[in-house]
């Protein structure tokens, strides 16, 4: 497995968020973290990327295998990419330069980018449509190009494993599209390991991967997007009635809320 959580509970500040959390995540998969406001999935994502440190956690996860607190920052991030929420500050950096900075786990001493670290960035802004955009200053992109910019970021990383906290947050129906078209082939034809926090209920369906749905802190529910789909599954754990239907053109599942 690349990923496995094994009753791993967690909390700060005295407060507990995360309650005996399991699941596996086999390689190659896509796991959409579902879930209403305040159940804990970006503390579970922030978790797997050891960024709660002050907190106080219970149980175990394993990464590759080896235990998470048993890898060095530069050893974690070498597995690991991470693509945040969009919104918020912006780095003062130009698209290039931002995923130059995320070359820094193969880069040992004062030594600076080699010849196989500019290609891996070369690589990641083509993979995102980015190369005509490579000088452009991040503050002077739209959301959703900006956004575009953190993945190749996180391209250009080179992990096995890459995090996304709602990486279509705040975008329009055009780029929501092309972002998760780009997951997809991520996925799919370079074989990444995916963990994507999200608000769409459809994106399961559209990655034909797995779903883990949080209420509360706890796993509510964990496996394939038909158990998703029936026994009342999204009604218990957003206190909701839904409308399920089916698109006319991709045949895939299409959840509405009422």
């Amino acid at each position: 497995m690349m990923i496995s959580v094994k009753d791993f509970s967690f909390s700060i500040g005295g407060k507990q968020i995360l309650f005996d959390v399991a699941f596996d995540l086999p390689k190659g998969a896509y796991l959409s973290i579902l879930g209403p406001n305040g159940a804990g999935k970006s503390t579970l994502l922030k978790c797997l990327l050891r960024l709660h440190e002050k907190g106080t956690a219970k149980g175990s996860i394993l990464i590759d295998g080896k235990p998470l607190e048993g890898y060095s920052q530069k050893g974690l991030a070498r597995l690991i990419s991470y693509v945040p929420q969009a919104g918020g500050w912006i780095p003062p950096f130009t698209v290039q330069e931002l995923s130059k900075l995320s070359r820094f786990p193969y880069i040992s001493g004062l030594s600076g980018l080699t010849k196989k670290d500019v290609e891996a960035v070369d690589r990641a802004l083509e993979t995102t449509g980015l190369t005509a955009m490579r000088d452009r200053p991040l503050k002077t992109l739209s959301g959703g190009e900006r956004q575009k910019a953190f993945l190749a970021a996180a391209v250009a990383q080179e992990t096995p494993i890459m995090l996304l906290d709602e990486p279509a947050s705040f975008l329009d129906p055009h780029h929501t599209s092309e972002m998760e078209k780009l997951l997809i082939r991520l996925n799919q034809e370079q074989g990444l390991s995916m963990i994507a926090v999200t608000h769409d209920l459809n994106h399961p369906a559209k990655t034909k991967g797995l779903a883990l749905i949080l209420r509360k802190g706890r796993v509510m529910y964990f496996g394939d997007v038909p158990g998703l789909l029936g026994k009342g599954v999204l009604e218990e754990a957003f206190d909701h009635q839904f409308v399920y239907l089916e698109n006319p053109k991709s045949g895939l599942p299409v959840i509405l809320a009422e």
